[in-house]
Formats: structure tokens, C-alpha cells, sequence
């Protein structure tokens, strides 16, 4: 995902990264995309009403409708073993810039607290609502790339998903919670505000990288 006023990290991915940088791409959203759901998973039992039953239809996709094959994270793995990576959980937080670590640590520490749970389903929604079209793009590149059914099927489902899931996250779940809690109204805004920079503050960092002809992880260099 990225912020349509940030970097074109999307459109640089699909039309002119290097089968390097989309692994180093793939490396980043590994600390994110191997837990997918859970963080917003724990707003749960904190939600009443509709919201509640909003953000449950979201994660039950997000968890593969009960087929464990389906389950994002899982999607996830195939696309990582496609381009010859540890799939495995936290093999790489050694290889990733303090800004990475910081989208995943913001999503758990407003999914840990419940007095943050406006926090986290804003979060949820800014993901939801801003992904559908930089999925297309990154399906796209890593096609380009070479990258089979399976390695590309993440994002492909993504594309799908998250077009159907913006609407509910925007209207069923913020909304009626919103409605429920307004003196939390804020607490939304400044969640999705939190994910949008973030992603907006790592594009940035991962483009001066790549556009100045280095890594965007730690301790090792891109190839020719």
C-alpha cells in the first residue's frame, strides 16, 4: 500500500524494479504480511453491534473463509518461497530499517490496548481502503518478473478483497463505531493517519535507496 500523495513505490515495482528490489520489497512486507490479521484481530471482543460484525466478515477473508490454503499469511508464504526466501516467521527482522519495524509495531500496539481500539480499526481501514490498485500494480510487476500463478496470487486476491472490504471498513465498521463512540471519532482519524504516514515515511526510504542504486535493507547490496 502506499499513499496516493507519496512515493510511486506501486507504479516503480510493477513497471521498472529489478527481480532484486521486489525481493527486497517482499523482505519488508514479510514482518507485516506473516502475521496478516492478527493485530486487528484483537479488536474483536473489544467491538459491539455492527462494527463488531463488520470487522469480523473482514478477517474471516483475511483468514481464508476456514481453508487454511486460503489464509492471507499463507498466500504470503507461497509468494516468498517463489522468490527463493525464508518464509518463516521473523526471519528477517535482522534485514529491515527501523521504519519497517515501526508499521508493525503501530498496528500491535493499538491492537494490544483496548482503549486504542478506535486506533486500530482506523489502521485497518486506511490498509483496506488504499490497497486494491497498488496489489494490481505489484501482481503486474512481479508477472513481469516471471512470477507464476502461485507467487502472484497474494496480490491478485488482494485486488479482489480489498475492493470489497474498503467499503465495509469504511461504512459498517468505522462508521458504526463511530456512531456508537463519537468521542472516539478522533481516535479512527488518528489511526489511519498513523498507517498512511508510516507507509508514506517507508516508501520514501525504500525509493531514495533503490533511485540512489543501493539496498533498502541492512548490510547487503543490490544486484547488477
Amino acid at each position: 500500500m502506499a499513499a496516493d500523495d507519496g512515493p510511486p513505490l506501486s507504479t516503480f515495482l510493477q513497471r521498472e524494479a529489478s527481480l532484486e528490489q521486489f525481493r527486497e520489497f517482499v523482505v519488508h512486507r514479510s514482518i507485516y504480511h506473516l502475521k496478516e490479521a492478527d493485530p486487528h484481530s484483537w479488536a474483536i471482543p473489544r467491538l459491539r453491534g455492527r462494527a463488531k460484525a463488520a470487522l469480523v466478515e473482514i478477517q474471516s477473508d483475511e483468514y481464508g473463509g476456514g481453508r487454511p490454503e486460503r489464509m492471507h499469511s499463507e498466500l504470503f508464504r507461497a509468494t516468498m518461497r517463489g522468490l527463493g526466501l525464508d518464509d518463516s516467521y521473523g526471519a528477517h527482522l535482522g534485514r529491515v530499517p527501523a521504519v519497517t519495524l515501526a508499521i508493525s509495531n503501530a498496528m500491535s500496539l493499538f491492537g494490544l490496548h483496548r482503549r486504542l481500539r478506535g486506533a486500530s480499526i482506523g489502521h485497518l481501514a486506511a490498509f483496506e481502503m488504499t490497497s486494491s490498485l497498488p496489489n494490481r500494480r505489484y501482481a503486474a510487476g512481479l508477472r513481469r518478473l516471471g512470477g507464476d500463478a502461485t507467487a502472484t496470487r497474494f496480490y491478485d486476491e488482494h485486488v479482489q478483497a480489498d475492493a470489497v472490504h474498503e467499503q465495509i471498513a469504511a461504512h459498517d465498521l468505522c462508521g458504526a463505531f463511530a456512531r456508537d463512540h463519537p468521542s472516539l471519532s478522533g481516535d479512527v482519524l488518528y489511526g489511519a493517519a498513523c498507517a498512511l504516514t508510516l507507509e508514506r515515511l517507508w516508501a520514501a526510504q525504500v525509493m531514495s535507496r533503490w533511485l540512489r542504486g543501493t539496498t533498502s535493507l541492512l548490510g547487503e547490496v543490490v544486484a547488477a
